[in-house]
């Protein structure tokens, strides 16, 4: 209290202003909103999972047509005695070799992935926090399968070019348009893929258990073609077009395979967001 007997406000309670430094204000700003959608870009980029897709398809790319070019070498040196020589490879041989790989490893890294991403009531707690906090069924499944997808196509885009650039240095030109056709249609055929995965994260909680049911279901999936109506339907056509279109084949022979591949990714997902959306934890 002053002689006048005003009291005087302490300077903690005085109200505060932003300092002004040079005609510009220095305003405090809070963190960044974590979304739905970065959150899954972090846990894709920050876990370093994007290695496992680099070495999976633009490391097949790199390495496949090099392994065609020099096979008859690499056999001799393995001391690999079962397997006969090639004798002259085409160019088309080290596209080959790079969608085979990629069908095997590539794919086993994408299923582990998409397992891993849509296991969403894996751990209970977590699962109770994000279940408080969505709007909707569909962010649980959306955000998740849309960024691990996302990730696995332009890696499969990336080394399907890298697999190109090498085959034409080491081989010779391949025409482009049978090159890019063959790239979409196997971009195709790795989202139906991972739309089976979210189809039994559905059913399934578990990574393991949904990564294995998945490998199961492609284990299967050929018994199909023994029944002649849908041979020429299967979407696993769309795999061998990358190397078929190279040979000759019109990309146009495979509208029924895209088709249905597409039609067949949407249901998984629906069944997905549907079941995963009223399943109790």
């Amino acid at each position: 209290m002053t002689r006048s007997g005003a009291v005087q406000a302490p300077a903690s309670t005085q109200p505060t202003v932003p300092a002004v430094v040079a005609g510009v204000d220095r305003v405090p700003r809070g963190p960044r909103r974590l979304g739905l959608w970065r959150l899954e870009w972090l846990r894709l980029v920050r876990t370093r999972r994007w290695l496992l897709l680099l070495v999976a398809y633009p490391g097949v790319g790199l390495v496949g047509p090099v392994f065609a070019r020099h096979r008859d070498r690499i056999v001799e040196a393995l001391h690999i005695d079962a397997v006969a020589p090639t004798g002259g490879l085409r160019a088309d041989s080290g596209m080959a070799v790079y969608t085979y790989a990629a069908g095997q490893i590539g794919v086993l890294v994408g299923l582990a992935l998409m397992a891993s991403a849509l296991a969403v009531d894996h751990r209970p707690g977590l699962a109770a926090f994000h279940r408080t906090r969505m709007r909707s069924p569909r962010d649980l499944v959306l955000p998740r399968y849309t960024v691990t997808t996302a990730a696995v196509s332009l890696a499969y885009l990336l080394g399907s070019l890298i697999a190109w650039a090498q085959v034409h240095w080491m081989f010779g030109p391949l025409p482009a348009e049978a090159v890019f056709y063959g790239s979409f249609y196997g971009i195709v055929g790795v989202v139906l893929e991972l739309s089976v995965v979210a189809a039994m994260a559905a059913f399934l909680r578990r990574p393991v258990a949904i990564f294995g049911a998945t490998l199961v279901s492609f284990v299967l999936m050929p018994l199909a073609a023994l029944w002649r109506p849908v041979q020429t339907w299967l979407p696993s056509q769309l795999f061998n077009s990358q190397v078929d279109l190279l040979r000759g084949h019109d990309p146009g022979e495979y509208g029924d395979n895209l088709a249905l591949s597409l039609v067949l990714s949407a249901l998984c997902v629906w069944l997905a967001v549907w079941r995963i959306g009223r399943r109790e934890m």
